[in-house]
């Protein structure tokens, strides 16, 4: 096979030479060979295309351009910082995870674990960690549609490297095996997860204004179908906050205190709704709080730089060059003696 340079393909294409090892590091030319330092591209290759259009973040809900917004700019005082923690800490907390606020919060910002009194599970770690790459790949895609390879992608970034995954009892992104019990309810058969999914996809997908109550409704389904051996409830939770945020509906974080509430709600969703729909509602004015608390601190901080700058402005640029005049001060002995007359 012919090979070229990288400033031959980009005067062939017509592009610059960086957009062409661009290319070559994100894997868009193929049989592309880095030898000694350099590319080498094929040179019978076509020009790579352009990449399919998603979204853009002027098209996102408010509160989800907020948080996209901060996770490019890596702001982790504001917003995206306590989804990242308290979404990480809460669901984690609800499936038996027994790492604390303050570790989960130190393992995000630092990568390291504190110290603790008791002993700590390899797994707790990891499945923390895991949880916030699925928080980031999640405002990555808020305007994705659901999807089987989607739901199975985010089940695989969740336990991928867990001691359950090691130890085969798990297998990341691939549907169970065997049949599973749910307390008070029956999940269907290892056979019958895929068309049970993807048929809650399609009435979910085709609903036309998505509500609390349709967001809750596939949260239940998706809890009594149970797809994966573990991490069923995590993977929904995720989903759950992913489709608040791409149907414009108040967010909300289900924490360790309401367990007993929200568990109630999902087996009682069939005969009373409003138990499940209560626990979202007070989790969404919780959540409500913590968003106008971010507003006014980004609002105090934007009039303190603005009442700084109008200072400036107002200051004239001979005062600030001018020397400070010096105070007259008599030499030590002067001083003594001033002292000893006194």
């Amino acid at each position: 096979m012919d090979y070229i340079s990288v400033v031959e393909a980009a005067k062939k294409w017509g592009i610059s030479d960086a957009l062409v090892r661009r290319h070559c590091r994100d894997n868009r030319i193929p049989d592309a060979v880095f030898r000694d330092g350099a590319w080498l591209i094929p040179a019978n290759c076509p020009k790579p295309g352009r990449v399919p259009y998603t979204y853009r973040v002027e098209d996102l809900p408010i509160i989800a351009k907020r948080l996209t917004h901060q996770k490019t700019k890596k702001n982790f005082h504001g917003l995206y910082d306590y989804v990242q923690i308290y979404l990480t800490y809460s669901s984690c907390r609800l499936a038996s995870n027994r790492l604390t606020r303050n570790q989960v919060e130190s393992i995000f910002r630092k990568g390291k674990v504190r110290e603790s009194f008791e002993p700590m599970k390899v797994s707790d770690c990891v499945e923390v960690l895991n949880h916030c790459i699925c928080v980031d790949s999640i405002l990555d895609n808020i305007s994705v549609p659901l999807s089987e390879n989607y739901i199975k992608k985010l089940h695989y970034d969740l336990t991928f490297g867990s001691v359950d995954v090691r130890k085969c009892r798990v297998v990341p992104g691939v549907y169970r095996t065997v049949k599973m019990r749910i307390p008070h309810k029956e999940s269907p058969s290892a056979r019958e997860i895929s068309g049970c999914l993807l048929s809650l996809i399609s009435e979910y997908e085709a609903v036309q204004e998505i509500e609390l109550k349709h967001i809750l409704d596939f949260h239940v389904r998706f809890e009594r179908i149970a797809p994966f051996q573990d991490g069923n409830g995590r993977v929904g939770r995720l989903i759950m906050f992913k489709e608040c945020l791409r149907h414009d509906v108040m967010p909300f974080i289900i924490d360790d205190k309401h367990r007993k509430h929200y568990l109630d709600g999902i087996k009682n969703w069939d005969v009373d709704r409003f138990g499940l729909l209560e626990v979202a509602y007070a989790a969404q004015e919780r959540f409500e709080k913590i968003v106008d608390r971010c507003k006014l601190g980004e609002y105090r901080q934007k009039e303190f730089q603005d009442m700084y700058a109008a200072f400036e402005e107002e200051l004239p640029v001979e005062d600030l060059d001018a020397e400070v005049p010096k105070k007259r001060r008599g030499s030590t002995s002067q001083n003594k003696q001033r002292k000893r007359r006194g």
